[in-house]
């Protein structure tokens, strides 16, 4: 029986269909597990643990496609459809548990000079991919890569130096009641400023951080849900993070935090 055919009948709730899904499934998930361990740079042979792992997130993965039914067979077949997923779900995994360590010395430079020169120097995807001699699939690989250069340091002006939310994203203890208060008062007002964007920013950026009710997605899953390519998820985030950016300067979180300084300095 195709896996459509067994989709259907798994998404309807017959036990037997998703039983047989997922033995015809296996080795396609095996395989996306085998190359996500090479992409973290786990070139020598796989651990039995790891693989076991990674392929146990795929059946995991598997289950919530099946779940929520989001696939579509004019689409497309169903392994297209559950491949970004279960590689994400995967990548994830392997980000947790093993962490940018895990790359080689040569991908991980190679990451971060292609970020830094579509971050800091502003250059376009084709002209990093002629730069470093890159497919423009590679290009957009290593753009997207979940380091740290998408993060809130990019809602600081020129002028400002520091985290603005150092404090909020920290852990520390002994903290004051006074440094209480200010970090609750700044996840009030971000939250605040983060709804007037627009329904495609909100999402973009909610999928990208996991806030505000929206769950955290990978690039190739972001971009199956909003249509884009890896390259246009990027674009996306940058767009979204600089329209935040745009109306921090008129927000109440601006103020509250001006005012802050200001009491702190007298």
């Amino acid at each position: 029986m195709e896996n459509e055919e067994l989709y259907r009948r798994a998404q309807a709730g017959e036990a037997g269909a998703f039983e047989q899904l997922h033995k015809q499934l296996a080795n396609f998930i095996r395989s996306i597990a085998l190359k996500s361990c090479r992409h973290f740079g786990c070139t020598d042979v796989v651990s039995a643990s790891l693989l076991e792992d990674l392929c146990a997130e795929g059946d995991l993965e598997l289950w919530e496609r099946i779940r929520s039914g989001g696939y579509d067979e004019h689409a497309g077949k169903l392994t297209t459809y559950l491949y970004p997923f279960l590689r994400g779900r995967m990548y994830r995994y392997l980000e947790t548990n093993l962490g940018v360590m895990s790359l080689s010395k040569d991908e991980m430079e190679r990451v971060r000079q292609a970020q830094r020169l579509y971050h800091v120097e502003g250059k376009s995807a084709e002209e990093i991919a002629a730069a470093l001699h890159l497919s423009d699939e590679a290009t957009a690989r290593l753009v997207g890569y979940n380091t740290h250069f998408l993060s809130v340091f990019d809602l600081l002006g020129s002028e400002e130096e520091g985290d603005p939310f150092e404090r909020l994203l920290s852990d520390r203890q002994g903290a004051s009641s006074e440094q209480i208060i200010y970090q609750k008062g700044c996840l009030e007002l971000l939250e605040q400023l983060f709804q007037t964007l627009s329904a495609k920013d909100r999402s973009i950026l909610g999928h990208t951080f996991g806030v505000y009710g929206y769950e955290k997605l990978s690039a190739d899953e972001l971009g199956l849900r909003e249509m884009l390519s890896p390259d246009g998820v990027t674009k996306a985030r940058k767009a979204a993070l600089e329209h935040l950016r745009q109306r921090y300067p008129d927000s109440a979180l601006y103020r509250w935090r001006r005012a802050f300084r200001k009491m702190r300095d007298v």
